[in-house]
């Protein structure tokens, strides 16, 4: 695997650059944590209904400790990239309810060609996590894009007993 890059900002072909142009599809902006030692693999993390929260930056340190790169797109971009609180369960449920299969999918693909074309990790040492609802959406990324692992796991919510480390036991044991 490649070194760590020295820059890791993710620059976007959207913004104020952009103004007047018409963009007719973009993959959302990521949310990317490194590990400190060579990079082993990665995983596109999933957020859940609640959004890319505290908790799923924790969850993506908690891969780069494991020796992944850790790479989460923020899937409510295109809304205003919304963070909902646990208390407000029905509301993220809904907003995750409106977002397109086919923009999900862009994001996802947006998120492996990051991984492939910049950082030189193949489909074949990536895995996908999916958080709640986005589960069986890591399932689907994996089959077909041949990605070497999916998980899914519950929402990782600000509960003491939401804790990513048998998700990441399981894609330790998948991932090569």
């Amino acid at each position: 695997m490649p070194a760590e890059p020295a820059h890791h900002d993710h620059h976007h072909a959207h913004g104020p650059a952009n103004r007047g142009r018409r963009v007719l599809r973009t993959a959302a902006p990521l949310f990317v944590r490194f590990p400190r030692t060579r990079l082993r693999t990665a995983v596109v993390v999933l957020h859940d209904a609640y959004g890319l929260t505290e908790p799923i930056e924790h969850c993506c340190r908690a891969l780069a400790r494991s020796g992944h790169v850790a790479v989460a797109p923020y899937l409510y971009y295109e809304t205003g990239g919304k963070e909902f609180r646990p208390e407000n369960e029905e509301t993220a449920r809904a907003a995750m309810s409106l977002l397109a299969a086919d923009d999900l999918a862009a994001d996802i693909a947006g998120a492996l060609d990051h991984l492939a074309s910049r950082l030189g990790i193949p489909a074949r040492a990536t895995g996908a996590l999916g958080v709640g609802e986005t589960g069986p959406l890591a399932t689907r990324a994996a089959a077909e894009h041949d990605l070497a692992a999916a998980v899914e796991c519950d929402p990782l919510d600000e509960s003491p007993a939401a804790d990513p480390a048998r998700a990441i036991r399981l894609l330790d044991a998948r991932l090569p």
